[in-house]
């Protein structure tokens, strides 16, 4: 980093001699750009946008840009204005159609995400773009046929390999959805949402064992999914260990003080335990934080009004 910052520095002090100096001026976007500091770059991408608004490359380096900066609806006019002076450059198709993605504009991406792959067969990105795209649309066929020509042009992508499982599973392919799951482990043993949804698809289909397994995984990963510790709390009442069913909800709410499906959840443990005075202390709490319940505030309302 250090390096760097002496390569901006060292170029900063060439145009600070010569501000005509428009080789140093693009170099120094460049450098900028690269090392994280947009708004600079940017400065000095559309100071040279002024004297060479033809360059092609100058528009798709400000579209990247302001795409870092979150400003998709400008990035899109920058990569737009590439596309204008040089049309058949993949990259700036790419950067275009994830553009369109980001800013959530589904069906404007997709032909972008095509035309680079009439360019290029071989574009995995393009195929798994194309594959979250009509994932998102719900068109699960063609969202499956984009993902697995993803895997089959790089078979270790392990988030093609996830959004294969999820659509497997949409579509009611359980054993092909596992399959894919566990590769991704395979890929990436940190990968915490694959372990869920294992251990969820597990404890839909009864295997307790297993869905211990994979959301007790889930958690030491990362400690703060709510939906393992309520699954997992399940299965520990149902074993009849409410005081670790009860830690882990509870252990829920440190990290997560707002999850008003976690409180229903515990209020429930409490019930079951016969803790009259904290089951409705959990109904309350969840009630206050209805947003994110599962069930109807009214029938919140009449179940905490039965105990009251």
């Amino acid at each position: 980093m250090d390096n760097n910052l002496d390569k901006i520095k060292e170029l900063n002090e060439q145009l600070e001699k010569d501000p005509t100096d428009f080789k140093t001026r693009r170099e120094l976007a460049t450098e900028l750009m690269e090392n994280g500091y947009n708004e600079e770059a940017l400065k000095h991408l559309y100071y040279l946008l002024k004297r060479f608004p033809e360059d092609s490359r100058l528009h798709y380096n400000a579209g990247i840009v302001l795409e870092n900066l979150k400003k998709f609806d400008k990035a899109i006019i920058s990569y737009q204005n590439a596309l204008n002076i040089n049309p058949d450059e993949p990259d700036f198709l790419y950067n275009l159609g994830y553009a369109y993605l980001q800013a959530q504009e589904f069906d404007k991406a997709i032909p972008f995400f095509k035309r680079v792959l009439q360019l290029e067969e071989d574009d995995a990105n393009s195929y798994f773009n194309l594959g979250y795209l009509y994932s998102k649309k719900e068109e699960h066929d063609t969202s499956i046929t984009c993902l697995k020509a993803a895997i089959e042009l790089n078979p270790d992508d392990h988030l093609a390999h996830f959004y294969l499982a999820y659509e497997y599973d949409k579509t009611g392919q359980r054993e092909l959805c596992k399959k894919h799951y566990e590769k991704v482990l395979e890929l990436c043993p940190d990968y915490s949402w694959a372990y869920f949804n294992l251990g969820s698809i597990f404890y839909e289909e009864g295997d307790v064992e297993k869905s211990k397994e994979y959301l007790q995984k889930t958690l030491e990963l990362n400690p703060k999914d709510d939906n393992a510790s309520i699954i997992l709390s399940k299965i520990f009442a149902k074993e009849k260990d409410y005081e670790t069913a009860i830690n882990l909800l509870e252990d829920a709410l440190e990290n997560n003080p707002y999850n008003g499906e976690v409180y229903y959840t515990l209020a429930h443990l409490f019930k079951e335990t016969g803790d009259i005075e904290n089951y409705k202390q959990g109904l309350k709490e969840a009630l206050n934080n209805h947003d994110t319940l599962k069930i109807s505030i009214k029938q919140l309302q009449s179940e905490l009004k039965s105990v009251e």
